[in-house]
């Protein structure tokens, strides 16, 4: 079983809950792990949580016991558990319950699990983002993508993957070579589209991008593929919050781009592509079409993407729900 680590705290915690069945989990005050997290997953393992003093001796029988290597890496100031040893708990404790743990859940409807879906996010996903706040609230968890300049559909992504983990099960999984977002059933690819750019709405943006075509396929192959596409308006700044957020990830020199500094959510469309002859379908009208990203580092080509022409795909079949915000 191929270990996918959870990208912050908030995810890390909501995935070891799952293992055995204990209930939601969030983060507490300065966004640090719930010694609950801890004592649920030693029970499960036969351990009694009595018998340690702290999070961290804690932590580390657990990881004795699972036969992995508690380092101090794993730890920080403050009885604080770092994000590197909260996946190295989940990968260990994947193993130990893989038997009686099944990461599959079984086939519904996809009607059904967009249900499901739209009721965690209509609940979770903030009407507003302000840029400042939601940096800070995703580099506090330990967000390993706080330092992306989009940074709304990183934040959009923390908010919502761990309460749908949380609340219905499932998580990320990778097919292909790709990681997609969400998987319960089927998978889901979580996306944030802004309506326009800096010139402002006389200039809609109409493309939404999308993941490599062949993990595409592959996805729909397996038991079909839906996106999840938040869109909404985007403020952009004076190059305040573009200086401060390049200051915090540590650059220096002049601002070369203005980066958006708030995000107003308007709505979620929920997309699926339920075979390949969808895919080609979708395709022949135009509602996908080839995104041919630049060469890498090393001067290899990349493998080229889909991209979303949304004002076509809301008029197709495709479309299945709609979630006003």
């Amino acid at each position: 079983m191929l270990f996918i680590p959870a990208r912050n705290k908030l995810e890390a915690v909501a995935r070891i809950s799952q293992l055995t069945n204990s209930g939601p989990e969030t983060l507490g005050p300065g966004s640090k792990e719930r010694r609950s997290v801890l004592d649920n997953l030693g029970l499960g393992i036969g351990l009694e949580p009595s018998n340690y003093d702290s999070k961290q001796t804690m932590a580390a029988a657990i990881a004795s016991r699972l036969s992995v290597k508690w380092t101090a890496e794993c730890e920080s100031t403050g009885q604080t558990i770092t994000l590197k040893g909260l996946n190295l708990l989940l990968e260990a404790g994947l193993k130990h319950f893989e038997k009686s743990f099944s990461e599959s859940v079984a086939s519904i409807n996809p009607s059904k699990e967009i249900g499901s879906i739209k009721t965690v996010l209509d609940r979770v996903t903030p009407r507003y983002m302000d840029g400042k706040e939601s940096v800070l609230e995703m580099k506090d968890a330990d967000a390993d993508n706080w330092r992306q300049t989009e940074w709304q559909g990183w934040y959009f992504e923390f908010k919502a993957i761990p309460a749908l983990i949380n609340e219905i099960g499932g998580g990320p999984t990778v097919i292909g070579n790709t990681k997609f977002d969400y998987a319960l059933s089927r998978p889901w690819d979580l996306k944030t589209h802004s309506n326009y750019g800096i010139n402002g709405p006389s200039k809609p943006n109409k493309t939404c991008i999308l993941n490599d075509q062949s993990s595409m396929l592959e996805a729909i192959k397996s038991n079909g593929l839906g996106l999840i596409i938040l869109s909404g308006i985007p403020k952009y700044d004076d190059k305040d919050f573009s200086s401060w957020h390049k200051a915090l990830r540590g650059k220096t020199g002049p601002v070369r781009k203005q980066l958006k500094n708030g995000f107003t959510s308007e709505k979620i469309e929920f997309f699926f592509l339920e075979n390949p002859d969808e895919l080609e379908k979708a395709v022949s009208k135009g509602i996908l079409t080839e995104f041919n990203q630049g060469k890498q580092q090393s001067g290899e080509s990349r493998a080229p993407k889909f991209a979303l022409e949304i004002s076509k795909a809301r008029e197709d079949a495709m479309k299945k729900e709609e979630l006003n915000l």
